[in-house]
């Protein structure tokens, strides 16, 4: 259960928005393992959970869009996890030009991809 936090400027929240709607398709066929299970490996779109907030003040070397990608470790994905990364980014950098190729007001923007691995468990109620 891969979980995608995005944090955005004030003033990026439409293109955080849009993007929070594209996340889930762009990050699920980046994260398959399609040598494991369903349960273990296999991430489809309805899988992930994605949290979309604004950055503060209080914030510091803060980029326009941050894009933070928990998910669990397992061995094969921790193998490819640059080619992953980079999957994810070069889909997102798409997104975000056609977003704002379709609104020419829209303003320049920096952010990043970061995609961590970690031993995890997860459990619903």
């Amino acid at each position: 259960m891969p979980l995608i936090i995005i944090r955005h400027k004030p003033w990026q929240r439409k293109i955080a928005t849009r993007l929070a709607g594209f996340l889930p398709d762009i990050v699920a066929p980046a994260l398959t393992l399609p040598e494991r299970t369903a349960l273990d490996g296999l991430v489809a779109p309805k899988d992930i959970i994605v949290w979309c907030s604004e950055s503060s003040d209080s914030d510091v070397h803060a980029d326009d869009l941050a894009i933070v990608i928990f998910a669990h470790d397992f061995p094969e994905r921790k193998a490819d996890l640059e080619d992953q990364k980079e999957t994810i980014l070069d889909k997102v950098r798409d997104v975000v030009q056609a977003i704002r190729e379709e609104d020419p007001d829209e303003i320049e923007i920096s952010g990043f991809v970061w995609l961590l691995l970690f031993p995890s468990a997860f459990g619903s109620f």
